[in-house]
């Protein structure tokens, strides 16, 4: 193998190591992962009752 290739090779290795770490922490930290290979994404609805003196209103 060329000196090069084995450098390109190298930092395509460390690239995609890079990514698939920032993967995992994503799926740690609460952030909602979406895999669009797998996944079938969903919309979530979040409503909450608020009060401001005394009156009531959806946020």
């Amino acid at each position: 193998m060329n000196v090069l290739d084995l450098i390109r090779s190298k930092a395509l290795k460390q690239q995609r190591l890079n990514g698939a770490q920032f993967v995992m922490a994503k799926s740690y930290r609460g952030v909602p992962y979406v895999d669009a290979h797998h996944d079938d994404p969903k919309q979530e609805v979040k409503t909450r009752q608020l009060t401001y003196r005394g009156q009531s209103y959806d946020n």
